[in-house]
């Protein structure tokens, strides 16, 4: 059967691309708020994914991303004509999905009432349709804003979209944007963020046999729509590299691919004169093309030299990276770039982010075990966010060290494998995640990490013959992220956009340490606000709701070590996932000791036995 003919009998046409998968997880949405566990045996649960469809009736405003060829255009335009009542679109957009690579088939949640859409395509003024929209009457709409990249002020217009929001409750936004432009773009917290996955398997695979294709198939988890659809035009599996070539002329989504075939065609010098006067113009199509040249081409050390300049903008930084291979003059250079860059902040948090990442995978230079100091002391404890942080008082605590960062997975690696304690982590031996905070381990996996590493330290002379690292007891960890003015969150009094990875941040996830130094807290000590829930040794009580060592603090045997394993002991500063009430230095949270999850970690005490 041809191509052409299948086109005309159901084939490759839009619903190719649908359903979409966001990166956004049934567990990610329990998530929100601690919860039981059944134990180390149980293992991790096999990720289920929301359709695109169902995020955006979860929120008032959502924005959604992904990299060209996505399929975002196409997602907007069609459930745009599914709400004003398309028959077709609507099987399309709503119909049951596969929710993971491994063929979960779940029916789409929907609100029973959906609204009207309006679409503003990326040549509509949007200003004027959003006018429109708030001068009418109170009739639900959604409005779709496809392209925010392509926007002349896209910030202005995400702070105008949250103002929309709030002055009429029956209007949804959906706004949509490429995902590397997107990392450049401030938002409000009010919009969240989440990525889209590319198709999933088993979802080609249906199509592809119901519609009697081929496309020499291809075995990736995830593929993105436009590379998949050309694949089933070409009867074979299409690589980006080839996209530009292949891709209609009129395919919005290939315009990337195809500047970054002009940046290849050009000279060394060419490009970096074209990159160095237009980074703005051509970061994204240098981006694409870095990921085709990779570090083993000829020419990628003398581009690596020339972009990695002290001067560059961090997105040339980051193409920079792509070419560097590990323990080169250009990866020590580059390293010492983004280590400067991440000290001096201010970035928005999406390039923070894959700045972290890539100086991970080079070898992050950083002394990520260093400790900070915390004087003896009367310290503020507790408060009246919630009923189980109160009341306010003041707790004792002795001369202590504790960890700058929480441990990462670079030093949790080292430590099992060294002594063989399984560690069931999906990515943590990753290395671009080597700085991010170890996760998935208990409490029992934390506590034989701190007796392994007081040996390892004593011989190392980092400590002393008379001092041990253990996990922190509650009040030490307060002392550390509030001072001794008793600070809310670890900055300050009020939250602060970029000042640490919690819900509002929109990364769904953890990243390198280390990258809001504006979130500082007083003791010196960093990702105390959000990126994971911290391990204590305080004991909380079997009732995950309400905790039996309450506040305020007393001696009453909290800390002791061999409480049954149904008592929950404390974690402590909420994760990436936690609102601003839950990611600060109040807020007590808990889980059984044998209880793990992505979220939550643990950072060292180094004090006297």
């Amino acid at each position: 059967m041809t191509t052409e003919k299948t086109a005309t009998e159901g084939g490759p046409h839009d619903a190719t691309i649908l359903p979409l998968l966001a990166r956004f997880t049934h567990e990610d949405k329990e998530a929100k708020g601690l919860r039981a566990f059944s134990g180390e045996a149980a293992g991790p649960r096999r990720p289920v994914h929301f359709t695109a469809a169902e995020m955006v009736f979860m929120f008032p405003a959502l924005l959604l991303h992904a990299p060209d060829g996505g399929g975002k255009t196409t997602f907007g335009r069609l459930l745009s004509e599914a709400l004003n009542g398309d028959g077709r679109a609507r099987d399309t957009c709503f119909r049951p999905a596969y929710r993971n690579a491994e063929g979960d088939l779940l029916a789409q949640d929907l609100p029973e009432v959906l609204p009207q859409a309006v679409l503003c395509g990326r040549d509509d003024d949007v200003d004027a349709m959003l006018s429109a929209i708030l001068a009418g009457d109170d009739a639900p709409v959604l409005l779709i804003i496809d392209a925010l990249e392509t926007r002349a002020d896209p910030e202005a217009l995400l702070a105008r979209c949250a103002v929309a929001i709030t002055e009429r409750p029956s209007l949804r936004l959906l706004i949509l944007c490429e995902s590397r432009a997107l990392e450049g773009i401030r938002r409000p917290a009010s919009i969240p963020e989440y990525g889209l996955l590319g198709l999933a398997l088993p979802e080609r695979a249906v199509f592809e046999t119901g519609n009697g294709l081929s496309a020499a198939h291809d075995d990736r988890a995830f593929l993105l729509p436009g590379l998949w659809r050309l694949s089933l035009e070409r009867g074979r599996p299409v690589a980006p590299r080839d996209a530009a070539a292949l891709a209609p002329a009129d395919a919005d989504w290939a315009e990337t691919f195809r500047d970054a075939t002009a940046l290849e065609a050009m000279s060394d010098a060419a490009l970096l004169e074209a990159v160095t006067a237009r980074p703005d113009r051509w970061a994204g199509p240098l981006d694409l093309l870095c990921d085709w040249i990779g570090p083993d081409a000829p020419r990628a050390a003398a581009l690596a030299r020339g972009l990695a300049r002290s001067e560059a903008d961090l997105p040339v930084l980051l193409c920079a990276g792509k070419l560097v291979a590990t323990g080169t003059p250009e990866a020590e250079a580059l390293t010492a770039a983004l280590v400067d860059a991440i000290a001096t902040g201010g970035a928005p948090a999406g390039l923070r982010r894959r700045a972290g990442e890539v100086l991970a995978r080079l070898g992050d230079p950083r002394d990520l075990e260093e400790l900070a100091s915390v004087a003896a002391g009367l310290y503020p404890m507790g408060g009246d966010i919630h009923p189980n942080s109160a009341p306010p008082h003041h707790a004792p605590v002795g001369d202590f060290r504790i960890g700058v960062y929480p441990v990462v997975n670079a030093a949790y690696l080292r430590f099992v494998t060294e002594t063989g304690r399984s560690w069931k982590s999906v990515n943590g031996r990753d290395p671009e995640r080597a700085s991010h905070p170890a996760t998935d381990l208990t409490w029992h996996d934390a506590r034989a990490y701190c007796v392994w590493v007081t040996e390892k330290w004593r011989a190392e002379g980092r400590i002393g013959a008379e001092e041990i690292a253990r996990l922190p007891f509650e009040r030490e960890w307060e002392a550390a992220a509030r001072g001794p003015s008793g600070l809310i969150y670890p900055w300050g009094e009020t939250w602060a956009a970029e000042h640490a990875d919690g819900e509002e941040t929109g990364f769904n996830d953890i990243c390198t340490v280390g990258l809001f130094p504006e979130g500082r807290a007083p003791s010196g000590t960093l990702d105390m606000a959000g990126q994971v829930w911290e391990w204590c040794t305080t004991l909380w009580g079997p009732d995950m709701a309400t905790p039996s060592f309450a506040f305020p603090w007393q001696a009453d045997g909290r800390e002791a070590l061999d409480a049954p394993a149904d008592i929950r002991r404390v974690l402590r500063g909420g994760c990436f996932s936690s609102p601003a009430w839950k990611a600060n230095g109040v807020y007590r949270g808990s889980l059984e000791p044998a209880g793990s999850w992505r979220g939550n970690g643990f950072r060292i005490v180094v004090a006297k036995g």
